[in-house]
């Protein structure tokens, strides 16, 4: 009796020690299966938002950089200033304003300000970090009500500098109701949850399906576990709370927004994954239970009649033994098949898994849910199975409401009794698959060229990228990065930062000229990240386009439109540079103003087109006539201004007598001779001591209206009467 007591007892330590193990190796598979769903989640979220906000950045930083140059050759026409601004918002989704502050707050330029009273925002927190810090970089700063609009925004704030002081700020108002809009594209199932918010945990975006609280745009409410999380780890990490916005248990993984102060966090619920455990662990429990009351009775039975000993002590071993190799085999579906493929045991969250019942099941044969293989290959498979065998595979089920799930299946065979059995353990990983599927398709956007960089080798990288630098599939595999980089000096700084990226695992963002495979020459703005010692990942955009608008807009800014000739406010800054350089090497310029005389008879007898053509042949006459380091601007009209070089006053004077008779001489007009208009220049000459420009523009304006009353058609001199 003691015998029977104390094997009773051990068979009871086994069983419960088996069934500890099979429920504390599933608690650990769910486990990371939520962690990998949560991760998956978040990765792909942070990379969609951070893409987001590196493309208003870029389109931000090419408007303030073309503002900022408009703005260093003077007041530049506000029309023009708008113009840009109202073409910039037409190509921002998810923009709701772009807007122009002067260094006192007060916005001048931008989105809705024709209709709408002055607007000061001198006295906001993103205006003061604007101008307290000394680099152009992006502040972020919110949320906040738009003054304009009354919904909540994140405001992306660049300031401006004039001369490297500070002159205001750019920024635009990026609406939250953005980003909603991207997370309701995110397949989630029902009380998953997916949140941003800012560094310091105020709530921006929230999605919850199946929830009724969405939270308070700005509420910081959270769990104690988010703070312990973040305070070990700011950049990354997972947790497992309740939300204080609606008390759902999840596992949550979160990321930092790369390059800006923000954080994304995905939850995902965490009964829809333990549910499938819990009901397992009941079942391993009934049948640990179930298979002690069955030694129990057998103990008893052999007690009793030592007849039937060795018929009771075989059957006890089979049931031990099938419950043992039931309860090794750690998953969410636990099945049993026959040497024929015929279902003889299961647990409970199999057919839940199958959504399908225990009746319906047994003695089906496996083909009858198994999506890839018919009755005849599985057969062929079963026959060649050998004890000990053992398989994973990914397959695909056909649950009995006919949906079709991926299933992650492990497989044993094992002898028992004298027959061979297959125990197989499924686990659903249809949302998993999902999840994948969804982070490959980001990674294969057709809009953002992606690589991986090995040490300066191109490794991995996506279709946009070999489209972008026109190559065909496969034709980039093991180049080296130096073969897309235009001049030497490119390549060379190119490599110094990713050196930098490397050594300080900070996150870098340039602008590159480089080089398409026919040698077209492109300008690239690229992002990256560094993934390991050796490797780096990149993600890169054109902007040639971007490049080319913004040199045609510095042109047009400075230049006559009729033509050709730098206009006043590239004249103030050229003049300035000149007179600043002569006085530096103690000479003199000489500063000249010339009027025609007789050009507005022009105009009346033979019209503003004929007049036009004449102000552009005169201009080229202009040009001929000056040396290479001389200039000549249009400053409206039919009035122009040189500036000669350093040299002797007698060459001055041939040179300008020269021009004088060249202007004079007849002009083609319309297939026709036209009688000569001539030329009245007034000229002013700097001294090292004196080299301000207003001061020598007015000398020589004077000295040629001088020469309009007394004499016209000659040079006049701002120091006395016109030279012989």
């Amino acid at each position: 009796m003691k015998k029977l007591a104390s094997f009773n007892l051990a068979v009871a330590a086994l069983l419960t020690a088996l069934v500890g193990y099979v429920v504390h190796a599933s608690r650990q598979a769910a486990d990371v299966q939520l962690q990998n769903a949560a991760d998956s989640m978040a990765v792909t979220a942070q990379l969609n938002i951070k893409a987001e906000l590196d493309r208003i950045n870029a389109v931000l930083s090419a408007t303030a950089d073309e503002v900022q140059r408009l703005a260093f050759v003077g007041v530049p026409p506000e029309a023009l200033l708008q113009e840009v601004l109202a073409t910039r918002l037409q190509s921002l989704d998810g923009v709701d304003a772009i807007r122009m502050a002067d260094g006192h707050g007060m916005v001048r330029l931008g989105s809705d300000l024709l209709t709408t009273a002055s607007l000061d925002i001198g006295d906001q927190d993103y205006f003061q970090a604007a101008r307290s810090q000394a680099l152009a970089a992006p502040i972020l700063s919110g949320p906040l009500r738009s003054s304009l609009s009354g919904g909540w925004v994140i405001k992306l704030v660049r300031p401006l500098f004039k001369q490297n002081k500070f002159d205001g700020v750019l920024y635009a108002d990026v609406s939250l109701e953005h980003f909603q809009a991207l997370f309701d594209r995110y397949e989630l199932r029902d009380h998953d949850a997916i949140t941003l918010r800012t560094d310091d945990a105020r709530l921006l975006a929230r999605r919850s399906p199946g929830n009724a609280g969405k939270g308070e745009v700005g509420q910081a409410a959270v769990s104690s576990q988010l703070l312990a999380a973040v305070g070990a780890n700011a950049s990354s990490g997972s947790y497992v709370s309740r939300a204080p916005i609606d008390g759902v248990e999840r596992t949550t993984s979160y990321r930092t927004v790369a390059g800006w102060p923000l954080i994304v966090y995905a939850g995902v619920h965490n009964a829809r994954y333990l549910q499938p455990w819990v009901t397992q662990a009941w079942t391993a429990g009934a049948l640990a239970a179930l298979s002690w009351l069955l030694v129990l009775l057998a103990s008893r039975a052999a007690y009793v009649s030592k007849v039937r000993e060795a018929k009771v002590l075989d059957s006890l071993a089979k049931e031990t033994r099938q419950t043992q190799a039931l309860l090794r085999v750690a998953g969410d579906g636990i099945h049993i098949l026959d040497a024929r493929g015929h279902l003889v045991e299961m647990s409970d969250s199999f057919a839940q898994m199958l959504r399908s019942s225990r009746e319906a099941l047994l003695g089906r044969h496996v083909s009858t849910w198994d999506v890839n293989q018919d009755k005849a290959k599985i057969d062929a498979w079963l026959a060649k199975l050998k004890v000990g065998d053992r398989q994973r595979v990914e397959v695909q089920h056909r649950r009995d409401d006919g949906t079709i799930i991926d299933v992650e299946l492990h497989l044993s065979a094992a002898e028992i009794g004298g027959e061979l059995l297959v125990f197989g353990s499924g686990r659903d990983v249809t949302h998993t698959k999902r999840l994948m599927r969804e982070q490959s398709a980001m990674l294969e956007s057709d809009l953002v060229g992606m690589v991986r960089v090995e040490n300066g080798t191109i490794g991995w990288r996506n279709r946009a990228f070999e489209r972008l630098f026109g190559f065909s599939a496969g034709e980039l595999e093991g180049q080296p990065l130096r073969l897309l980089s235009g001049e030497d000096q490119t390549y060379l700084f190119a490599r110094e930062e990713a050196a930098l990226m490397l050594q300080e695992g900070a996150q870098r963002r340039l602008e590159l000229p480089m080089r398409r495979r026919t040698g077209e020459a492109i300008w690239i703005a690229v992002s990256g990240m560094r993934l390991s010692e050796t490797q780096t990942f990149w993600m890169a955009v054109d902007i040639t386009d971007v490049k080319k608008a913004h040199a045609h807009l510095t042109h047009t800014a400075h230049h006559d439109a009729l033509t050709g000739l730098p206009n006043r406010l590239l004249m103030q800054v050229r003049l300035q540079e000149k007179l600043t350089a002569a006085a530096a090497e103690g000479k003199s310029l000489a500063v000249c103003y010339l009027d025609l005389d007789g050009f507005k008879a022009v105009n009346d007898e033979r019209g503003h087109e004929a007049g036009d053509l004449l102000l552009v042949q005169i201009a080229r006459r202009i040009e001929s006539s000056l040396r290479a380091e001389d200039l000549a601007f249009r400053i409206g009209g039919d009035e122009f201004v040189i500036v000669l070089a350093p040299s002797d006053t007698f060459d001055w004077q041939r040179l300008l007598d020269g021009l004088v008779r060249r202007i004079a001489q007849s002009v083609m007009l319309q297939g026709a001779a036209f009688t000569r208009v001539e030329a009245t220049i007034g000229v002013a000459v700097s001294t090292p001591t004196d080299s301000d420009a207003d001061t020598l523009l007015e000398l020589a304006d004077e000295a040629m209206l001088r020469g309009k009353r007394y004499g016209k058609g000659r040079v006049w001199w701002a120091s006395g009467d016109a030279l012989p």
